[in-house]
């Protein structure tokens, strides 16, 4: 008799590999952004919309994380997982949507393709996490390439954010 027999394990495969990167790769980054952070914390206080930056830089490091582990749970259907996904996902979305309309006046003193670039980077890595998480809920397998590619964005949107944190910023 199975220990479990009411959980069916997720049909992951190759995709431990791609989690365990995941996690490991964001976790590297969100240590250096925590390193830009502290060289840099007086100047980024003190300049308009850099503090809502920050934090949104540390979400989008972070969530890919807590994806990424996530995924790397055993013996785990793939029903749960979309849930877990999509709780990550709305939380992401919801404070990344705080952070930039709470600093609008800031990304609106920007050019416009630097305002658009961050805006649809920051939501479009979030909504494709909704996505993922909503069809994995839903018991289709195709939610994972929706989180790669959410992961992707958020990839580039972070480190855009650290750069800006890091260098940019005393410019």
């Amino acid at each position: 008799m199975e220990r479990f027999p009411t959980l069916s394990p997720m049909p992951i495969g190759d995709w431990a590999g791609f989690f365990g990167a995941q996690a490991a790769a964001f976790a590297a980054l969100t240590g250096l952004v925590f390193v830009a952070l502290s060289i840099n914390l007086k100047t980024i206080l003190d300049t308009p919309g850099t503090s809502g930056r920050a934090g949104e830089a540390l979400i989008l490091l972070v969530a890919p994380v807590l994806l990424g582990l996530a995924g790397l749970m055993g013996h785990q259907p793939l029903r749960a997982l979309g849930a877990e996904w999509l709780v990550v996902g709305v939380v992401a979305w919801a404070a990344v949507s705080v952070i930039l309309v709470s600093g609008r006046q800031a990304i609106r003193s920007r050019p416009w393709r630097e305002a658009v670039t961050r805006v649809a980077g920051a939501e479009g890595a979030v909504l494709s996490v909704i996505v993922a998480g909503s069809l994995l809920a839903g018991g289709s397998t195709s939610g994972l390439y929706w989180q790669a590619a959410g992961i992707g964005l958020c990839l580039v949107t972070g480190i855009l954010d650290g750069w800006v944190l890091l260098v940019e910023i005393l410019r």
